[in-house]
């Protein structure tokens, strides 16, 4: 990591920044929404459950990103997540749809699998390419998604995935100490609760190679996560799977959504890398 990373992380540790994420899981202010002034938005789509924002932050995209983010499937969306999906459709020239999908405890996670499906429903066009960025839990979501609808979706870029609920690795409890943002035992309360909302056939084991014939997918993280056992078991399987091919960036000492933190040389490695996925995937 950059010497301006090692400061935040000093940083992070010395105030308990781990505390603060907690709280924000466990007691989330789902009343506040940053998508209040629709002159902002090119459209403001109202599905069964959430919505589709629409950005166009370039003035004429070639390809469009759906986005969605992170925030243990509790926290809405935030205003530097906005800023950043913003930077990389600039980056990429790209049109974003904004999946702003219910949140837990109100809604089930099959509510949520489903908004996601309706949303790539009404956003996928054949005429102009179709690319998923998400975070953390985000892509969780979206990686069911692509399983079921993978010839619609270009490429997949994940920043700091959280893919399993379960999180029964022994080899993740040895990593929690290096975390200083996410909690084993809040993600646990959480990933319980996610499950218990599912039907049976909500879900594909994201571990089995026959469900990853998924395309091409970048995977960006920070080796001092808790989930980095996750992530290599993930990558493992998707390097055993006959359609899917993977781009892995690990950051030493980098930590969860590292991405959100702009000034940072690696935030700014991602993006580019990011929108030369994205260009790379429209030939």
């Amino acid at each position: 990591m950059s010497f301006m990373a090692k400061r935040l992380l000093k940083k992070f540790k010395k105030e308990n920044y781990k505390v603060a994420v907690n709280h924000s899981f466990l007691h989330p202010n789902q009343e506040v929404t940053i998508f209040t002034d629709e002159s902002k938005y090119e459209t403001i789509y109202q599905m069964k459950y959430g919505q589709i924002v629409t950005l166009m932050p370039t003035d004429n995209p070639d390809n469009q990103i759906m986005y969605f983010h992170g925030g243990a499937f509790t926290v809405p969306m935030n205003i530097d997540q906005l800023e950043m999906i913003t930077k990389i459709a600039i980056e990429s020239n790209s049109l974003v749809q904004i999946v702003d999908f219910p949140l837990l405890p109100n809604h089930t996670s099959t509510e949520i699998l489903e908004s996601a499906q309706e949303a790539l429903d009404i956003v996928y066009s054949t005429e102009i390419p179709t690319f998923i960025v998400a975070d953390s839990a985000g892509a969780a979501i979206s990686l069911q998604l692509l399983i079921k609808n993978p010839i619609k979706i270009s490429g997949t870029s994940f920043i700091s995935p959280w893919l399993d609920m379960q999180l029964k690795d022994p080899e993740i409890s040895t990593k929690e100490n290096e975390d200083v943002m996410l909690s084993l035992s809040v993600l646990r309360q959480i990933g319980k609760q996610f499950e218990a909302g599912l039907h049976q056939d909500d879900w594909f084991d994201i571990f089995d190679p026959q469900n990853l014939n998924v395309g091409s997918i970048q995977i960006f993280y920070g080796e001092n996560e808790l989930l980095t056992p996750i992530n290599l078991k993930f990558i493992r399987a998707l390097k055993q799977a006959d359609k899917a091919s993977v781009q892995v960036t690990a950051f030493k000492d980098g930590f969860h959504d590292y991405t959100l933190w702009f000034k940072l040389p690696e935030t700014k490695k991602t993006f580019k890398e990011i929108a030369r996925f994205v260009r790379g995937g429209l030939h």
